[in-house]
């Protein structure tokens, strides 16, 4: 009940629930893995902006939060499967020229697979698309790798080999580590 952003596409602001609904309905579009919509609703009640949405439950799927406080018990084809699963999440949704904007370990869901693990993301109401090219990159992948602490430095990289689908000692995979390591110490210290 009047839980309402203010955007460009609202100025004057609509439910939360709402942006979330059409940005659940853009990325099933766009052909990115999310959570589903079961059902949308929105009415005014004495003047009171009110909105519900269900989605689908994800029985069977983990949190990426979840996952990474047992990550010491978890082998290292695990952490592999892992590591390529969210890597290519964000590349899908990056050559959809969307950005999350709040990629955070808790809003990626992992389903372990016979050979690995599939991604997928919820929580999309900070949603926009993807304006500034690699600078909207870095800034939507920073978060996740700055909250995965016990990920290593081999690790990052092969994240970033998965994203980039580079070998993990290319120059380009240099680089970008680069960035996030320069903006991950720029948003601790601020």
């Amino acid at each position: 009940s009047n839980y309402q952003m203010h955007t460009l596409h609202a100025p004057f602001g609509e439910p939360s629930f709402a942006r979330e609904f059409r940005n659940i309905s853009r990325y099933e579009k766009l052909g990115i893995p999310a959570l589903k919509a079961a059902f949308f609703g929105e009415r005014k009640v004495d003047g009171d902006v009110r909105a519900v949405l269900l989605t689908r439950a994800l029985d069977g799927w983990d949190d990426l939060d979840s996952l990474l406080q047992r990550w010491s018990d978890l082998s290292p084809a695990q952490h592999s499967a892992i590591l390529k699963a969210c890597g290519q999440l964000a590349r899908r949704l990056h050559a959809a020229r969307q950005v999350h904007g709040c990629f955070y370990p808790k809003h990626i869901f992992l389903q372990a697979t016979g050979d690995g693990y599939s991604a997928q993301l919820i929580d999309l109401e900070k949603t926009r698309p993807l304006l500034f090219g690699q600078r909207d990159r870095v800034k939507d992948l920073e978060p996740l790798t700055r909250r995965a602490r016990e990920w290593s430095e081999a690790h990052l990289r092969e994240l970033l080999a998965a994203y980039l689908d580079q070998p993990q000692d290319s120059s380009l995979i240099d680089s970008w580590l680069t960035r996030l390591t320069a903006r991950r110490s720029y948003k601790r210290a601020g």
